[in-house]
């Protein structure tokens, strides 16, 4: 007690309760300042250079709404800090709980760093995405349909995420049937053939292609993955048999690509490059 009030350590219950409020309309603001400044800076420098200005001014909003209310309102004293803290906690535990689980999470990703913004992710059975944002509590993606879509930062530590920006390549299965009646040593070499002058398609590209893949076989990270073995035989394409039925045989098409969100776009010109050469070999598929 402090006179006729009541007191909690040397703090009165009134500046107590403005401590929690100063609390609450600092993480507001801090919110509210990051939306502000990408709004402002998105159209006039790069994404990398507004997200990174956006968070520094969001935490100095944070940083001095804290002082404030530790330095000025409690007057630094600890015991009313921690007891704020609890009563803060007990509140959020029933009414914020999933925020604070969002906000934890995107602390650990801000830390551990598994997904950056620009790599191109697949989160559960999401698809391919792009992370366009990642802010305390949610990550923005974009899919390769343009659909801008976000989930909760606790759903994205929580499942299982592959990131293909950070491995560096792929490999894809493409499924090929073909007679029983066909030559497998033809068909393969034609297979091999096509694969080998495809521009896209692992080892064997060209160009400005050539360069990145250059480049990332330098990376540390891509070296540890593939337990510094970075041979690219590890890389040719693989025509093995998957199965015999109803007189066909049914090959898998093993490919390494680098551009994994153009997936569906490398497979589509292979296979048209493909059949163009089965028709110039004359090779029946039906």
């Amino acid at each position: 007690m402090i006179g006729d009030k009541i007191s909690i350590g040397n703090v009165t219950l009134d500046n107590f309760l403005i401590f929690i409020f100063v609390i609450i309309i600092t993480i507001v603001g801090g919110n509210i300042s990051y939306a502000f400044t990408r709004r402002l800076l998105d159209d006039r420098i790069s994404f990398r250079y507004s997200r990174s200005i956006a968070r520094v001014v969001e935490y100095m909003v944070l940083l001095l709404g804290f002082y404030y209310g530790i330095y000025k309102v409690l007057h630094y004293d600890l015991n009313a800090f921690i007891a704020s803290l609890g009563l803060i906690g007990i509140a959020v535990a029933f009414g914020s709980q999933q925020i604070i689980q969002n906000f934890i999470a995107g602390l650990l990703i801000s830390v551990g760093r598994p997904v950056r913004p620009e790599d191109w992710v697949e989160i559960g059975d999401s698809g391919i995405s792009i992370i366009k944002d990642i802010n305390l509590t949610r990550t923005v993606l974009r899919n390769r349909n343009g659909k801008l879509f976000s989930i909760p930062n606790s759903i994205l530590i929580s499942s299982i995420v592959a990131n293909y920006t950070k491995s560096g390549f792929v490999e894809i299965s493409v499924p090929l049937s073909v007679p029983g009646r066909c030559s497998i040593e033809q068909v393969r070499k034609i297979i091999l053939d096509v694969a080998n002058e495809h521009a896209s398609i692992l080892p064997n590209v060209s160009g400005e292609e050539k360069d990145i893949i250059s480049k990332l076989f330098k990376l540390p990270s891509i070296r540890i993955l593939f337990q510094d073995k970075m041979d690219t035989k590890i890389f040719e394409p693989k025509v093995l048999l998957s199965g015999i039925s109803d007189s066909r045989i049914n090959l898998s098409i093993r490919l390494w690509i680098r551009e994994v969100y153009r997936k569906d776009e490398i497979i589509s010109e292979f296979f048209e490059s493909l059949f163009k050469r089965f028709i110039d070999e004359k090779i029946d598929l039906k």
